[in-house]
């Protein structure tokens, strides 16, 4: 596999894009890129790049050992409702357990503590049977 592949492979296999970076650019992400003949997958945070985990002058090889990394090392959160109200963040979780979706529920002080918000989260694959049953995503209200 090239590089060129590499990012919708990843997508077909459930992995979402904020956890991961091709080539510059992102933050807060594992990344593969070349740097003159090198392939060098590394961790970068706020613009800071971590030491690389893995070097290669193979393309073919980084993109296995990125593919392999980023597939089997990372959890794949996808958001699929975001909530002012909690009564429909219960409603969507019951909505996606009646379709056989697995999916987690969380509440952050959104602009403070006196404005929460519900989030419900599907794991990996799970994003596509989520899509499947409730088009474009995420859900929101208001």
């Amino acid at each position: 596999m090239k590089a060129a592949e590499l990012k919708q492979r990843l997508i077909e296999e459930g992995c979402s894009p904020y956890n991961f970076s091709i080539g510059p650019g992102g933050s807060d992400v594992y990344r593969l890129e070349q740097q003159g003949e090198v392939w060098r997958v590394f961790y970068t945070e706020r613009g800071k790049d971590d030491p690389p985990i893995f070097e290669t002058t193979s393309e073919v090889e980084a993109c296995e050992f990125y593919f392999d990394y980023i597939t089997k090392n990372i959890r794949h959160d996808h958001l699929v409702g975001f909530f002012i109200s909690e009564g429909n963040a219960i409603d969507l979780d019951a909505k996606l357990a009646e379709n056989g979706i697995q999916s987690h529920r969380d509440k952050i002080p959104y602009g403070g503590w006196s404005g929460p918000r519900c989030r419900i989260f599907v794991l990996g694959k799970e994003i596509f049977k989520a899509r499947a049953v409730l088009g474009e995503l995420p859900l929101k209200d208001g």
